[in-house]
């Protein structure tokens, strides 16, 4: 065989290594593209749909907010008569900001009642009622409770900004309490909120939801940030996620971080500082003395 012919065989070989070389190369190299993509980060739909975490569909608009900070109400003389026109019952103001009054005659809930029954109730009987709006019928303290609104969003769970309607073991209306926030200031511009989906992903990296979680309502609102010994409280946006119907969490929407409320001791809170306003100016077999009796029985009733 003549040098050249080798040659050309050399030269043909080398070309059939460096292509057979250069197809593998190919197809590692698109096989490790495959697997970037097949490891790279799924949605949080994607998230959740893989654990049968379910929502409902989530609003789609942009919000912007931003901190508020509000002042407690100051009631008066010329509240009482207004609560004295609005229904039959013995009203009384202490330190200024706190109403407690009890109904001349206990007014019936229905078993099935609705929203719409009770704030109509609510309507007939309380201060300023369209400054609140019904949040639940908490069974334990056997309690409604009214959360009050501002800027056409609820806070939550602020005793300075709710009424309780208690009930007596007939699930009649019997007597409430009532605090009421006021002035209201925004402390800075507006700004975009996070979205919905970005509180569930929140409590989803905070391992709060768990396989087969169902997110049943997410709305907004306001929440306590700050509060200050004189009276005024700093709010934050916030969405309300509740789970399976059972537990709320709430998202600062502006800052992202979670916290949770626990009810029973919210309540708890809320009627040993009622107990506390009222002893002052009570007076033996009278309206105040009742309803401080009922008080402390529901206390010693639900905490033991």
């Amino acid at each position: 065989m003549h040098w050249g012919q080798i040659k050309t065989l050399l030269i043909l070989s080398f070309l059939i290594l460096d292509v057979y070389l250069f197809v593998q190369f190919l197809e590692k190299k698109e096989q490790a593209d495959i697997g970037v993509l097949e490891h790279q980060p799924s949605t949080i739909e994607e998230r959740l749909n893989a654990e049968a975490i379910t929502f409902q569909e989530l609003p789609e608009q942009e919000y912007e907010e931003t901190f508020i900070s509000v002042k407690q109400q100051m009631f008066n003389e010329e509240d009482l008569a207004q609560l004295k026109d609005i229904a039959a019952q013995k009203s009384f103001i202490f330190n200024k900001n706190f109403i407690a009054s009890k109904l001349d005659k206990p007014i019936l809930i229905e078993e099935d009642f609705s929203t719409e029954s009770i704030t109509e109730i609510f309507n007939n009987i309380a201060y300023y009622p369209e400054e609140y709006s019904f949040w639940n019928w908490n069974e334990e303290y056997n309690v409604l409770i009214f959360f009050q609104n501002k800027m056409e969003r609820p806070v939550y769970y602020n005793q300075n900004g709710l009424v309780l309607l208690f009930l007596n073991d007939r699930n009649e209306v019997s007597f409430y309490v009532q605090t009421m926030l006021g002035e209201t200031e925004q402390l800075a511009e507006k700004k975009k909120l996070i979205k919905p989906i970005q509180a569930i992903e929140k409590l989803y990296q905070s391992n709060k939801l768990h396989s087969g979680d169902d997110i049943s309502k997410v709305n907004i609102g306001f929440h306590t940030r700050v509060p200050f010994k004189s009276g005024v409280q700093v709010f934050a946006p916030i969405w309300k996620v509740n789970v399976n119907e059972e537990k709320d969490y709430f998202v600062n929407a502006l800052e992202g971080f979670i916290f949770s409320t626990e009810e029973q001791e919210f309540l708890e809170e809320v009627i040993d500082a009622s107990i506390d306003h009222m002893q002052v100016q009570r007076e033996k077999n009278s309206p105040i003395e009742t309803m401080l009796s009922e008080l402390r029985n529901r206390l010693e009733k639900t905490t033991g």
